[in-house]
């Protein structure tokens, strides 16, 4: 998947109301940010504090500056026993951002959870070959969200291995049934078989 590099810049005077600083802030919550400049400037707009953004955007998707990035809607594109274990997740990061009075998004974001589910790590390494998480997230609360992959792991494969045993069952109470049913159609033919 491409990244692309793109620039944003923003202008905070010490005398701004508090939505400047928001818009800032909602900018840097919203997008995959690589680097951020800062500086501060005495000049024709006052004195305050200038800021260059630097953030990717993966395959030129993305909202332009300023704007919120599209929603993705998992339970469209997971499939149903993705979606469970995505929210599963969702609880879990859920839990973990309630303890430490956060925001979930600060804990995982949607993709990251989406990103889990379709390669299921297994690891904290695999964890951190998901684009955009980091060490501090890693440490923090990847082996929280690992316990509940495994989890869902060992319970597929119990449901898995229960499924194969009942579907041996089956066949074995077929076959016995089968075999069961050509000894008594032999016994048959031959009492039906006249006696000369």
């Amino acid at each position: 998947m491409a990244l692309l590099t793109q620039y944003a810049s923003f202008f905070i005077s010490i005398f701004s109301e508090k939505s400047a600083t928001d818009e800032v802030n909602t900018f840097l919550r919203s997008h995959r940010i690589i680097n951020v400049e800062k500086k501060l400037l005495d000049g024709e707009r006052g004195t305050g504090w200038a800021f260059l953004i630097e953030y990717a955007n993966q395959d030129g998707r993305g909202a332009a500056p300023g704007q919120p990035q599209a929603r993705v809607d998992y339970r469209e594109t997971l499939g149903p026993v993705e979606y469970a274990l995505y929210d599963r997740l969702r609880a879990a990061r859920k839990e973990l951002a309630d303890k430490a009075s956060i925001p979930v998004y600060a804990v995982f974001t949607n993709d990251h959870l989406a990103a889990m589910v379709k390669k299921p790590a297994k690891t904290l390494r695999d964890l951190a070959a998901i684009p955009g998480v980091g060490d501090g997230r890693i440490k923090q609360y990847g082996q929280a969200l690992l316990d509940v992959l495994a989890a869902a792991s060992a319970e597929a494969s119990s449901a898995e291995a229960a499924s194969a045993e009942a579907a041996s069952a089956e066949a074995a109470d077929a076959e016995a049934s089968s075999s069961s049913d050509a000894r008594q159609k032999e016994q048959s033919n031959e009492t039906a078989k006249p006696p000369f």
